[in-house]
């Protein structure tokens, strides 16, 4: 699937609100100002119908998909960046979005700069990878006699064990990109670290959600 494609394959699911793949943050009327970490093309915020009085930007590594969201939605702010640096003040936003960005990156200072462009009291949102869902992926690789999907997933379980017991995790041998599972209690204990408390943990089906607030 093209890039465009997947993107707009996401936004079709971000918009349905019959679709059980949909998992939406609440965007409150205090959220004037908010960032979406790792947005994609945007779907996130396009499929949140953002009243006008709100300010959004997204971050992308992926410059494809800054350029489509842009085609989709021109009033958003679309920047090229890394979690680990965001081009941001400190307590430049009221909310920061990251879906399933956290399972790709260093996650203590991605979690350090959330918790610097935050504003006290601010909120996070974010979509993090549950242990269960590698070993589902190392199970079906084996049945489908994948080794190189095996040992990529042995490496992902292995690096999540990493952060639960230290909070630090490395990058793949092969690719030289990062990849995780996140724990309830490693993330809990890592949130804290960056100023980040009244933490609440929901399991979902394929992610686990997880909200907190800036001290």
């Amino acid at each position: 699937m093209s890039t465009r494609a997947y993107h707009l394959h996401e936004l079709e699911i971000a918009r349905s609100l019959d679709d059980s793949r949909r998992v939406m943050p609440e965007i409150r009327p205090q959220h004037r100002r908010v960032l979406d970490l790792g947005c994609g093309a945007g779907q996130t915020l396009i499929a949140s119908d953002l009243p006008r009085e709100t300010w959004a930007a997204g971050v992308d590594v992926d410059f494809d998909a800054l350029l489509l969201g842009q085609e989709l939605a021109a009033p958003l702010a679309f920047v090229n960046g890394v979690a680990g640096g965001l081009p941001f003040a400190d307590g430049a936003f009221d909310l920061v979005i990251a879906r399933v960005v956290l399972p790709f990156v260093r996650i203590r200072p991605a979690l350090a700069e959330i918790g610097r462009v935050l504003r006290s009291g601010g909120d996070l949102w974010t979509l993090v990878h549950p242990p269960r869902r590698a070993w589902r992926n190392l199970r079906t690789a084996l049945s489908e006699r994948n080794r190189q999907q095996a040992l990529h997933q042995g490496y992902v379980l292995a690096n999540g064990t990493l952060f639960h017991l230290t909070g630090a995790v490395g990058p793949s041998p092969a690719s030289g990109r990062f990849e995780s599972f996140q724990t309830a209690h490693a993330m809990i204990r890592e949130l804290r670290r960056a100023g980040l408390n009244n933490v609440i943990v929901v399991r979902a089906r394929h992610h686990t959600i997880i909200t907190a607030v800036k001290r």
